[in-house]
C-alpha cells in the first residue's frame, strides 16, 4: 500500500494500526503502526510507504534557493524527492533494495532535469535521506542513507541501530546553540552560509539521494535473521527525542521507554512537548521548531 502525502496539523498525528505482509514465505514481521506527520514547515517533506514485502520512510530536502518558493508553487523539491523515493522502493516487486535506490536516484536527477533545476549547483539539488527495510520470511535486507534510521529492538528491550548517524549539521548547531540568544533571527537566517557548506558536501562527506551517482557509495545496507528482534522501527530524524547536545543527537533508550510503553505515538507526544517548550529552538539546537515525522513500527507476529 502507498501512503500518499498530507498535511496534518501537529495536534493531530496519523497514527495507523495494519495488517501483516502477505509476503509467501510465513513472514515473521508485520506492519504495527505507522506514523505521518507534518511539523511546523510550510509543506510536509517526509514520506512512507510500504507493500506485500517492503518498507520505506524517506525525509526530503529542498534546495536551498527553492524554499522561498515552494508555496507558491504547492509543492518543494525535497517534497517530490522523498514521493520519488518512497514511490521506487515500493512500485515493483523482486527488486533489490540497492536497485531501488539507483532507481530513485535517477528518477529524482530526471526530473531535476525536466523542472529546470542547474544540475551543477549543488545547493539547488533536491535530495532525500531513507531507511527500507525488505521481509524474506525470517531474513530482513535493509538500506540506509542519510538520517534515516533502522532500530532493532530486541526482547530484553535493548536496541540497535544498523547503520552510523551522520553528523554533518552538528556544528551548524553547536554554533546556533552559542549564539541564538545573541540574535534575533532564525538559524536560516543567521548561519546560511553555514547551511549552504554542508549542502555543498552531500555525497563527499555524507550522504543523500539527489541524482548525483556518488549517492550510492554511501548507501549502506545489509541483511540479518535474528530470533531476539520483537520490533524493527524504521523513521525520519524528526522521531529524534530532542537532544542537547548535537554531538549526541539520538537517545535510543529513551526512544525505546517510550515506544515500548504506548507505541509511535507516546514517542510523538513526548517529542512535542519538550519543543513547545523550547520555541526558539535554543535548548535543543535545531532547524526549526517541529519537524516533520515519519515512522514504521514493524513487529513479530
Amino acid at each position: 500500500m502507498y501512503l500518499p502525502q498530507q498535511d496534518i496539523a501537529v495536534q493531530t498525528p496519523r497514527l495507523v494500526h495494519c495488517g501483516q505482509f502477505t509476503d509467501s514465505c510465513s513472514p515473521r514481521y508485520r506492519v504495527a503502526e505507522t506514523l505521518l506527520e507534518k511539523g511546523s514547515g510550510p509543506l510536509i517533506e517526509d514520506e512512507l510507504a510500504f507493500n506485500d514485502t517492503t518498507c520505506v520512510v524517506c525525509d526530503g530536502a529542498t534546495s536551498l534557493q527553492q524554499a522561498a518558493e515552494q508555496c507558491s508553487t504547492g509543492t518543494s523539491g525535497g517534497q517530490q524527492a522523498a514521493r520519488i523515493g518512497a514511490a521506487a522502493f515500493t512500485a515493483a516487486t523482486g527488486s533489490s533494495l540497492r536497485e531501488s535506490a539507483r532507481q530513485a536516484n535517477q528518477q529524482i536527477r530526471a526530473q531535476m532535469a525536466q523542472a529546470g533545476v542547474d544540475l551543477g549547483c549543488r545547493e539547488q539539488l533536491w535530495s532525500t535521506s531513507l531507511a527500507a527495510v525488505q521481509i524474506h520470511g525470517h531474513r530482513v535486507d535493509w538500506c540506509q542513507i542519510g538520517d534515516c534510521v533502522i532500530m532493532l529492538i530486541f526482547d530484553d528491550g535493548s536496541s540497535r541501530l544498523l547503520s552510523r548517524l551522520p553528523a554533518q549539521d552538528e556544528q551548524v548547531l553547536k554554533t546556533w546553540q552559542a549564539i541564538g540568544a545573541d540574535v534575533h533571527g532564525s538559524i536560516h537566517q543567521e548561519l546560511a552560509g553555514e547551511i549552504a557548506a554542508v549542502r555543498r558536501q552531500t555525497n563527499r562527506l555524507f550522504g543523500s539521494l539527489n541524482g548525483e551517482d556518488e549517492a550510492l557509495d554511501f548507501l549502506a545496507r545489509g541483511s540479518l535473521e535474528d530470533e531476539r528482534i520483537s520490533d524493527i522501527l524504521l523513521f525520519t530524524d524528526g522521531l529524534f527525542p530532542p537532544s542537547p547536545d548535537p554531538a549526541m543527537p539520538l537517545d535510543r533508550d529513551k526512544l525505546v521507554r517510550l515506544y515500548r510503553s504506548a507505541g509511535l505515538g507516546e514517542v510523538r507526544n513526548y517529542i512535542r512537548r519538550v519543543q513547545c517548550d523550547d520555541p526558539r529552538c535554543l535548548r535543543y539546537p535545531r532547524f526549526k521548531m517541529f519537524d516533520d515525522i515519519g515512522a514504521i513500527a514493524l513487529r513479530r507476529t
